[in-house]
């Protein structure tokens, strides 16, 4: 009885696969032709804004572990340093601490109130609009909808075995996680929780209604999560951070 759970069990997965990629690929698709006057529109207003490729490029995580190019909407001036940002996370990592200052208060990480971020950056940020060049990496099948968000290279240097269960499925551009109300607060440890129980749990249904509260979420601003600390995040290294 067991064995047959277990193979049934398997089936219903491949078969949610199957068309969970077959959505992913058609509705990104969808959404690129429709929003094309959109993403041109902020592509240029990024080049009018600052210097640089409107198109962040950077490796990114994903599923087994296997190594992509992510895209995204550059919302930083060029040759920014990430050293900092890199500290920070290490403690997140290591000593599971979600508090983004030092022991005195200060912001020593400079992720409150971030000079490197451009006005434009400022305003897809918020918007959520810089992560719409991921659609891309769906049509290559690289990612997914809804999947944990895709960490950098060198964050897998302080992962244990339990954190490694996140790289089980395809990366997203949202997920269980993003759509957690006090999500800043959270620690690592916590962020990972949710993303291996979105992965234990994940049907076409809980995808379904975490793409609602992602929507519900973008079109407020975040609202749910002020009050709280404004992060910003180094180019594409967000993750847990914002959608």
């Amino acid at each position: 009885m067991n064995v047959h759970r277990v193979k049934k069990n398997a089936s219903c997965l491949a078969t949610y696969a199957w068309w969970k990629g077959i959505f992913d690929r058609f509705f990104a698709l969808l959404i690129l032709v429709i929003l094309s006057p959109l993403l041109v529109l902020i592509t240029i207003l990024i080049r009018l804004d600052s210097q640089g490729n409107p198109i962040f490029c950077q490796e990114r995580i994903g599923k087994d572990g296997r190594r992509f190019i992510l895209y995204k909407f550059r919302s930083m001036y060029q040759n920014h340093d990430d050293s900092k940002y890199q500290a920070y996370w290490k403690k997140y990592v290591q000593e599971n601490s979600a508090s983004l200052m030092d022991e005195n208060g200060q912001d020593v990480y400079e992720l409150i109130h971030d000079p490197r971020i451009t006005r434009m950056g400022f305003l897809i940020r918020r918007s959520s609009l810089d992560e719409l060049p991921q659609l891309l990496n769906i049509l290559k099948g690289d990612m997914s909808f809804i999947g944990p968000r895709p960490d950098v290279p060198f964050a897998l240097e302080f992962y244990n075995t339990h954190h490694r269960q996140r790289l089980l499925v395809k990366p997203g551009i949202t997920g269980l996680w993003q759509v957690f109300e006090n999500r800043k607060r959270i620690t690592f440890d916590d962020m990972v929780s949710l993303d291996i129980d979105y992965i234990n749990r994940q049907s076409l249904s809980l995808d379904v209604k975490i793409v609602l509260r992602t929507v519900l979420e973008i079109f407020s601003f975040g609202s749910r999560q002020r009050g709280l600390e404004e992060v910003n995040m180094p180019e594409g290294m967000e993750n847990g951070i914002k959608i």
